[in-house]
């Protein structure tokens, strides 16, 4: 039975986006009456995001949100590992502010928990869906090849490895050795996940709009090399 979602929320420079993104989150009503918890750490940022957080919070009655500052900046990977410390839900979930995935979703990817067909839910951009018409070939290439290569390192079948939303209990998420600072974080998680046999894994199809670099997508080609390392290491090396 799942009583409290815990949801963290790295930021670093999302300004434009962060005060909508936590009043979307804030609003989603969750099935079986699950509570939410709401941990932002903003990562060092630079362009206003800090206050724009400061101000939802000072600007919303009964809100939900832990805030976690760091003094420098450590990476999406470092400033999960800050926020899974903080998390007291049953489950947890990662959010990114930037608005490319629906947390109205969130519903989607705890039915399969609630029906015990599944105990880690992946949340797949890419199930029945095309190319989106801001979204890069070689972008989408990327993803599509680091999920392959992760199948057949790390022995998962997913159409979606690099996916924010991962659903995960948070017993086994505080129990993983994450290292990872950067994007490749996504890669690390599910190679030390697919050690827990136990465990049932499902996708469920998410919605996807993705952002240009131009609108402030922040991965790049050196991640994509990075994560093709952490699938090899992680998958054949590493321990949970």
């Amino acid at each position: 039975m799942i009583k409290k979602l815990s949801i963290i929320i790295p930021v670093f420079n999302e300004k434009e986006t962060i005060f909508k993104l936590l009043g979307i989150v804030e609003r989603v009503t969750l099935i079986n009456k699950i509570e939410k918890e709401l941990i932002v750490v903003d990562d060092c940022s630079t362009d206003g995001s800090y206050e724009e957080i400061i101000r939802y919070i000072s600007e919303t009655p009964n809100h939900l949100i832990t805030l976690v500052q760091h003094p420098v900046n450590i990476g999406k990977g470092g400033s999960i590992r800050t926020g899974i410390q903080k998390a007291n839900g049953d489950y947890t979930i990662i959010q990114d502010a930037d608005l490319e995935l629906n947390p109205s979703e969130y519903n989607q990817l705890l039915e399969p928990i609630l029906n015990s067909t599944a105990d880690i839910v992946y949340g797949s951009r890419f199930i029945g869906s095309s190319k989106h018409e801001k979204e890069s070939a070689a972008h989408r290439f990327a993803n599509h090849f680091l999920t392959w290569l992760g199948n057949v390192i790390i022995g998962v079948k997913l159409t979606d490895m690099q996916t924010c939303y991962k659903l995960v209990p948070t017993r086994v998420f505080k129990e993983l050795k994450l290292k990872e600072k950067r994007f490749a974080f996504d890669s690390e998680i599910t190679a030390r996940l697919s050690k827990y046999k136990e465990l049932k894994w499902t996708e469920v199809a998410i919605t996807y709009e993705p952002r240009t670099q131009l609108e402030g997508k922040k991965i790049g080609y050196v991640d994509g090399f990075r994560a093709i390392y952490s699938i090899i290491r992680y998958g054949w090396f590493a321990k949970k």
